[in-house]
This record gives structure tokens, C-alpha cells and sequence, in this order.
């Protein structure tokens, strides 16, 4: 059984692999020196994002282990000769997203940036503040990592509404829309979480109408992937006062280009793609791979399969 490892941690992987099944061939790639034959001798793949024509030659290939929750990135494996079952990794994120969420929530509400601009300056000025408890969050993405922040947000004392594919009761979640009612959903919130996969159907789901909808004293929170935000629009309504401020961790294009008006923002706080990256992260994906190895060696389901239709 042949595993290639395609990813910038590749040597970590490697050595995890060769500790806990010393029988597996593996070839691990810092996604350097890739050949199609790497894909196609390989029955297993580890990886995050794989370029998408090599795919067809993958003839032995059946499964797939995910780093990330999202698989955006390797969607071309609809290309595979054969059957391939995806598993992502789902679940080790949820804690440290929401622990970003109210982190960004707490900053706001206090208006940091503003305080460390004050520091920077040696200037003392008195804020009043609301507190959370009364405010509403709304969840834009109601899966694991949403229903998460979703319950630190009643620990708050916060109103919590949300957004997911069907408007079916989520506990903890005063209200749940569908995708047709985000406008409504939108009008009610004093922050927005968007936490949605990176889909056909989630791509640029906020634009303008979307902004023009939010209260202008409300606040964006994008940790899910930059697609699903149009952002020359979220610019224009940064800088217009359609919303009162942005905390943003993933972008159209990343690095985020040193150009673009969003550094130049006194209402946005940018973080590099840092919310789910939690210490120990490739540990935590090892422990998926390896119980679904185990599985898959004796022919019971795999944790953590994706749809590839849907796209998560």
C-alpha cells in the first residue's frame, strides 16, 4: 500500500507515518519535484490541495485524507478514473475558530484598535461600552464549528440566530433561516460570523445587498474562505460606513497583496488564515488518518466523508 503525502508538512507526516505504520510505503512532498506518477503508483493521498490535472492519472488512488475542513482545493479528484472516497478533518477546528470568533468579538466591542492607536500616541480616552449580553450574533453556516460558536455565544448571554442549508431547529440557536432569508437574518445581527464551506452556492454570498442589509453599527467576522465574500464590495462598504468594521482571516488571493485597501482600514483587523491553525494540528490529523485506516483495512465506514457533490 503506497501513500503519497502532498503538503508543506510533509516531513512531519512522513516521520508520524513511519512511527505508527512502519509497513506502508510512503512518499512525502513538500509540493516540490511532484511527477504524475507520484499520483499514479499512490492509493492513498494526504493533502490539502493537489493540482487538479494530475488527477486523471491517478488509476490506484481511493482515498483521500484531507489536512483541512474545507476540500475546495481537491475537488478535481471528480476527475479520478476511479472511486475515491474523500474524508476531511472535520471536528479538530471547532474550539480555536470559536475562540477566534470571541476573541474578534470582544475586540470590537471594546473598539482595541482604536485603544491601540491611543497607546501608539500616548492618548487617554474613555469609551462606554455595551455589553454582549442583549446583542444578537448571527452564524452564517450552521455546521460543527458554527453550532460551536453558536453556543459560546449564549454563555455570553447573546441572542444567537443563524443561517444553514435547511431552516431545521439547531440547539442553541433562537432562530435558524434558510439561504433565502439571509437579507432578514442579516437586519437583526450586531455581529456576522460567515463559517460556510467554499462551494458553488457559497461563492460571493456577500456582496453589496448583503452589506446594505446589515445594520450599520454591525460587524463582519470571515473565517471561512475570501470567495465567499465579494471584496471590492466589502471594501466600498468599509469605507462608505455600510457596516462599522470587518475582522478578516481569509481572502481572495493569499497572501493578502501588499496593495489592497484593506490594510490601509481603520476598521479591519486582518489575520493571516490563522483561525483554525491550532498547535499540534498535524498530530490531530494523524489521529483522524489513523482510526480511519484501521477502518478502512477492515471495511467498516470511514470517519469524516465528504460529499463530493455538495462539496463538504
Amino acid at each position: 500500500m503506497k501513500v503519497l503525502v502532498y503538503h508543506r508538512d510533509a516531513k512531519t507526516y512522513y516521520r508520524m507515518l513511519q512511527e505508527r505504520f512502519p509497513e506502508l510505503e510512503v512518499v512525502a512532498l513538500e509540493e516540490k519535484g511532484l511527477r504524475p506518477q507520484h499520483i499514479a503508483e499512490a492509493d492513498i493521498l494526504i493533502a490539502n490541495h493537489f493540482p487538479s490535472v494530475l488527477f486523471k492519472e491517478a488509476k490506484r488512488l481511493r482515498w483521500i485524507q484531507s489536512s483541512s475542513a474545507g476540500i475546495d482545493r481537491l475537488l478535481g479528484v471528480r476527475e479520478c478514473p476511479g472511486e475515491v472516497v474523500v474524508t476531511n478533518a472535520r471536528g479538530i477546528h471547532a474550539h480555536l475558530m470559536a475562540d477566534y470568533v470571541f476573541g474578534a468579538v470582544t475586540m470590537f466591542q471594546w473598539n482595541f484598535p482604536r485603544i491601540f492607536r491611543d497607546q501608539q500616541h500616548r492618548e487617554w480616552h474613555h469609551i462606554a461600552v455595551r455589553p454582549l449580553a442583549g446583542m444578537t450574533l448571527g452564524v452564517v453556516g450552521l455546521g460543527t464549528i458554527g453550532t460551536e460558536i453558536a453556543r459560546r455565544a449564549r454563555t455570553f448571554g447573546m441572542n444567537v440566530v443563524g443561517v444553514k442549508r435547511t431552516s431545521a431547529p439547531v440547539e442553541g440557536v433562537d432562530q435558524v433561516f434558510g439561504p433565502d432569508r439571509l437579507g432578514e437574518m442579516l437586519s437583526l445581527c450586531d455581529f456576522v460570523v460567515l463559517v460556510v464551506p467554499a462551494t458553488a452556492q457559497t461563492e460571493r454570498m456577500f456582496g453589496a445587498s448583503e452589506f446594505q442589509a446589515m445594520k450599520r453599527t454591525a460587524y463582519l467576522v470571515n473565517i471561512s474562505r475570501g470567495s465567499t465574500v465579494d471584496e471590492e464590495a466589502l471594501i466600498q462598504a468599509l469605507q462608505q460606513g455600510s457596516i462599522a468594521g470587518a475582522i478578516l482571516d481569509v481572502f481572495d488571493k493569499e497572501p493578502l497583496p501588499a496593495e489592497s485597501p484593506l490594510w490601509f482600514l481603520e476598521n479591519v483587523v486582518i489575520t493571516p488564515h490563522i483561525a483554525g491553525y491550532l498547535q499540534g494540528y498535524t498530530q490531530q490529523v494523524m489521529e483522524i488518518f489513523s482510526d480511519n485506516l484501521t477502518r478502512w483495512r477492515k471495511g467498516l465506514p470511514l470517519r469524516n466523508v465528504v460529499d463530493l457533490e455538495r462539496g463538504y
